[in-house]
């Protein structure tokens, strides 16, 4: 199920961000591509203003893209820009809280969800996909051979 999402509206409705941070941007989207990775899915997000680069595409990785809107559009005239071109809208999920933006998709098809409400799906999934990686990290840990010399002491009574 792919999502579209509106960036700074996102940022906007998130409690423990603000758009006057310059890191927010950095941070949501390290929280999207957890929430990417854990559902492989393909996710454009598009925020307002000046990309943070030259690019106004910026591809993460092969499924997830930051947008940015053309000089002197908006980053809901690119999202509705997205929407017109999109060929699977039944299946495609545009993640705003902009009412003029949730019609638009709905009349082209598209489901809708609140940026609020899926910021705090973003949030269970970062907090998940991050102890599933600590756990990882421990059962992956590596024992030197002097520590395995010295267990084998210990339990073979040596």
């Amino acid at each position: 199920m792919p999502y579209i999402i509106d960036g700074n509206n996102l940022i906007g409705c998130a409690p423990d961000f603000s758009l006057s941070d310059p890191e927010a941007r950095g941070k949501m989207i390290a929280i999207i591509k957890k929430f990417q990775e854990s559902k492989n899915t393909k996710i454009t997000v598009v925020f307002d203003g000046e990309p943070q680069g030259s690019e106004l595409r910026n591809p993460i990785n092969s499924k997830l893209t930051v947008v940015y809107p053309r000089y002197g559009l908006s980053a809901d005239d690119e999202i509705k820009k997205i929407l017109e071109n999109y060929q699977h809208l039944k299946e495609t999920v545009l993640v705003t809280t902009d009412r003029e933006l949730k019609s638009f998709a709905k009349e082209k098809g598209a489901k809708t969800i609140n940026s609020i409400e899926f910021y705090f799906t973003l949030k269970k999934t970062f907090v998940s996909q991050g102890k599933k990686e600590e756990t990882l990290k421990r059962v992956n840990a590596r024992v030197s051979q002097n520590e395995v010399e010295q267990w084998l002491k210990i339990f073979n009574g040596d």
